[in-house]
């Protein structure tokens, strides 16, 4: 370790990325903040902070409890209600943690003066690793929680395009005929989920292997809060992915990888940018170095 690493190489200044499947702004330092906007999806990963180019997206997907994660969630809903966005956002919230987060969001609400008649709850859904929910402003998006293993309770998840495509069976018919078939009852198209974009939170680097569909998607939002040789036993410790775990699964999996990006957060904020940059380049497969992105 080099002795510019002491110093934070990114302190709180939005980072813009485009990925494949949206672009992305957002933030995301260990201990910090960490926030991920994906606009073009119309959702967003955790609250640690809240700028105002996230007043507009309503999905709003909570990781963990943790304050560098979550501490703006209800500041979100509070600046779309104060810019006047009419329909309320949706915050979808792990089931382990659901209790809490409505004790938490009341307590909020009753310290900054809201009086128990005027109180209201903002939509928030409890989500279960398995289950395929459709969001609500996207109906041909469907997010898939999944449980990751972190210092607490905490969860990943994918989304998907649903889309319906015609059977097999009938490629290849005329419209008529398709038409026809359709009017007699014939169930003609299939239901098509497309992974577009896995995140984990902040988890432990097995979690990876363990959850290794997120590997189908078109983007894999991971994080790699450890990168030094030395601190990979504090990565275990703390309940976080070192750079040596993202490599092993990578190598491990191989042509099962088919991720068109990998974006790696969380870095802590110890390492330099300089040192986080080469070493993801000296540490990452050849084979994978050009879909590596360290989002710093």
């Amino acid at each position: 370790m080099t002795t510019e690493s002491k110093y934070i190489h990114n302190a709180l200044k939005q980072v813009h990325h485009k990925a494949p499947c949206s672009s992305v702004y957002g933030f995301s330092i260990s201990g910090l903040a960490t926030y991920m906007q994906f606009p073009e999806m119309n959702f967003c990963i955790d609250m640690g902070e809240c700028p105002l180019s996230a007043t507009p997206i309503d999905h709003v997907f909570l990781t963990h409890a943790h304050g560098d994660h979550a501490r703006c969630l209800m500041r979100h809903h509070s600046l779309r209600k104060m810019m006047g966005v009419e329909r309320d956002s949706v915050y979808y919230i792990p089931e382990s943690i659901f209790e809490g987060a409505k004790d938490w969001i009341r307590a909020e609400a009753m310290f900054e003066g809201v009086s128990e008649a005027k109180f209201r709850y903002p939509e928030i859904v409890a989500v279960r690793a398995g289950e395929r929910i459709p969001l609500r402003y996207r109906k041909d998006m469907v997010l898939e929680p999944f449980e990751v293993k972190h210092s607490v309770p905490a969860m990943g998840g994918t989304l998907y395009l649903h889309k319906r495509k015609l059977k097999d069976e009938f490629l290849g018919k005329d419209a008529s005929e398709i038409i026809a078939l359709r009017q007699a009852g014939v169930e003609i198209t299939r239901e098509v989920f497309e992974p577009q974009m896995s995140f984990m939170g902040d988890c432990l680097g097995e979690s990876l292997l363990e959850n290794r569909s997120v590997f189908d998607s078109k983007v894999l939002v991971t994080e790699c809060t450890f990168i030094a040789p030395e601190d990979e036993p504090m990565s275990r410790k703390k309940g976080h992915t070192h750079l040596d775990h993202i490599v092993h699964a990578l190598n491990e999996l191989g042509d099962e990888v088919k991720c068109e990006q990998i974006i790696l957060t969380h870095f802590s904020m110890k390492y330099s940018e300089k040192y986080i940059r080469e070493t993801i380049a000296k540490e990452i497969p050849e084979k994978f170095r050009e879909k590596v992105v360290a989002f710093i």
